[in-house]
């Protein structure tokens, strides 16, 4: 289930690498898609040089040295995200649509941690979300977050991301 608008920020710019950074913990079902692209990306045989991936699992703040020090024209974060849409949906999330503030003491929230990136990197930080299904504590994706983290995982594996 992927729109024009999020295959269009997936694709790779002429100015340079796209730095994906993965967000997620695969211990809760549908919220490990984000680790699963990446690491289904990073294994494939074929490797587009201008895409980084780095997942980061729940520690998102692990991403902002290797932004800076590789400097990509543009940044995406992909995670799961309640948005309300069909599950296995994926949509651009607006960044005033992201909670500043966190539950967690051990992690920084993904608006300020894209910031950062814009700051220190000067790259464009986007948000991919993904609409899950079941959250629970368990292993394994709904047949539809699966369906989707392929799309995506076959898009940035080909010539046009």
């Amino acid at each position: 289930m992927l729109n024009s608008s999020v295959v269009n920020t997936l694709k790779s710019t002429d100015k340079g690498s796209t730095l994906i950074i993965t967000v997620g913990n695969t211990l809760r079902h549908d919220d490990g898609v984000a680790p699963l692209i990446a690491e289904r990306i990073s294994k494939s045989k074929i490797q587009n040089p201008k895409i980084k991936v780095l997942n980061v699992g729940e520690k998102p703040e692990n991403a902002i040295d290797e932004a800076v020090r590789i400097k990509p024209a543009k940044t995406i974060i992909i995670d799961a995200a309640d948005f309300g849409g069909v599950v296995g949906e994926a949509r651009i999330i607006d960044r005033k649509n992201i909670p500043e503030t966190t539950m967690s003491t051990h992690t920084f929230p993904l608006p300020i941690i894209a910031k950062m990136i814009e700051d220190d990197a000067k790259s464009p930080v986007y948000f991919i979300g993904i609409q899950p299904g079941n959250l629970q504590l368990g292993e394994g994706l709904s047949p539809e977050v699966l369906n989707t983290a392929k799309e995506i995982i076959k898009l940035c594996t080909s010539s046009t991301c």
